[in-house]
This record gives C-alpha cells, structure tokens and sequence, in this order.
C-alpha cells in the first residue's frame, strides 16, 4: 500500500501546482460545455475522498467534513469560490491522504460498507479497493482541470 499512497500523493501535488499557476478568476470560470469550473474539481477531489474512506468505511460516521455539501457528487458551483476557500483545499490536499494513510497503518479500516460510485459503478468492499477508486477519482479530476486550463 505503500506504493499507492505514494502515487497518489503524487497526483494531488501534481493538481496543486496546475491550480496555484492559475489566477482566481480563472478557477471559478465555467468554460462553456461544462458544469463545473477547476475551483470546484479541486473541492470536490477533497470531499470525495473523505467521504468515501471515513464516511462510507464506517470508521467515522461522525466525522465533520467540511464544504461536503457544496463539494458532494452531484453538485456544481453555485457562487464564486472565494481564494481563502481555494487556500483551504490546497493546504488539505496532502494532509488528508497523510491522514487516511496513518489511519491505514493503525488498522482503523476493519470493514467497508459494500458501495459503488456513480463514477465507475464498480462495487468497493474492501479499503484497498477504495483506495483505488478515490486514486482513479484523483486522476479523472486531474485530466478535466488540465483540459479546463487550456480553455480558461
């Protein structure tokens, strides 16, 4: 598991430096054809994650995650993102994973609810296997801020 938590903190800096190379204004910029701008993809990567390890899992079902309801699958942006918002997702995005990685090695994650994401339909019943998908989530989000890049 090492490996993946090494590949994926790798996608998330990789997303970090594209959104810090952008101005505000064109992080919160719908580019047209889409629903969404790079500002949410990069809430939205956060969001997913957690959700899905922490609250999914079981493991903390009370667990407050923030912006969750403006970030969740199905949402799209509703109003301008604010750069201290912007700041806040940067300054978590490897923290989170660093987090969900000590949790791993302290044998937190025992079971998992059995689910399957809107994005791939694919059944998680086991962490690993969530691990996977919130990676595979990552890089899907990396490629549509990189094409939203090239259109803001």
């Amino acid at each position: 598991m090492n490996q993946h938590f090494a590949f994926a903190k790798a996608i998330r800096n990789n997303i970090a430096e594209t959104v810090k190379s952008l101005a505000l204004e064109q992080l919160n910029k719908i580019p047209e054809g889409c629903n969404n701008n790079i500002a949410w993809h990069l809430g939205h990567i956060l969001v997913s994650t957690e959700l899905l390890c922490y609250i999914r899992s079981g493991v903390k079902l009370n667990q407050e995650i923030p912006l969750q309801e403006k970030y969740r699958n199905g949402t799209k942006p509703e109003t301008f993102i604010q750069q201290t918002e912007i700041d806040y997702f940067l300054s978590r995005l490897l923290p989170s994973l660093v987090a969900i990685e000590s949790d791993y090695a302290k044998g937190m994650f025992v079971t998992v609810k059995p689910y399957a994401t809107h994005t791939f339909g694919i059944e998680m019943s086991t962490i690993e296997t969530v691990f996977q998908a919130c990676a595979h989530h990552d890089v899907l989000h990396a490629g549509c801020i990189g094409i939203m890049r090239k259109l803001v």
